[in-house]
């Protein structure tokens, strides 16, 4: 009887020590090969034949909608105004179509892309760039244009909107050759 209840004890810890094995390598070969990297990204673009849409940080606040029309060149930034809800949101805009030197006879294909950028210089007593950076491509010509957001900080924390132009800050050709016209 003795024998048979030690043996009932040492198959007992047999077995836990296999669930114990079994338990930590379960752990171990779930966990990633290489580190995962993760980015954390807060902006969405969406597009129509007619329309191209984007968000883009602003502030530590708030972020602002671009939009796009591609039968006007017109493109315009939208930023809630988060001290008061019910108030006109803050408008940004500019038309395109000279900046990118685009022929009027002929029919752009626009691209619309919102960069992150903080600006470390730039600022005047009333305004800084925004940090976000809204680029348009035309992908007939391959002209390029990126406007920054003249943002005042004060203004938006007193909950006061802002109409203002868009700023052209870079601009040039994505392409390194002419394309002809057939």
């Amino acid at each position: 009887m003795r024998k048979s209840r030690l043996s009932g004890i040492w198959i007992g810890f047999a077995i836990g020590g296999l669930c114990g094995v079994a338990a930590v390598a379960g752990v171990l070969l779930s966990r990633p090969s290489a580190p995962v990297l993760e980015i954390p990204v807060q902006a969405s673009a969406t597009r129509t034949d007619t329309m191209a849409a984007a968000t883009g940080d602003i502030d530590s606040n708030a972020d602002g909608l671009f939009t796009l029309d591609f039968l006007t060149g017109d493109l315009r930034c939208f930023v809630i105004n988060t001290r008061n809800q019910q108030a006109p949101p803050s408008v940004f805009g500019r038309n395109v179509m000279g900046d990118l030197q685009i022929d009027p006879t002929s029919k752009p294909q626009f691209m619309l892309i919102v960069g992150r950028a903080m600006f470390q210089g730039g600022r005047t007593a009333n305004a800084r760039p925004a940090n976000s950076v809204c680029y348009v491509i035309d992908s007939v010509s391959g002209n390029y244009v990126g406007y920054a957001i003249p943002w005042q900080e004060n203004v938006a924390s007193r909950g006061g909107s802002q109409v203002q132009e868009l700023i052209p800050i870079t601009n040039g050709s994505a392409r390194n050759a002419m394309i002809r016209e057939r």
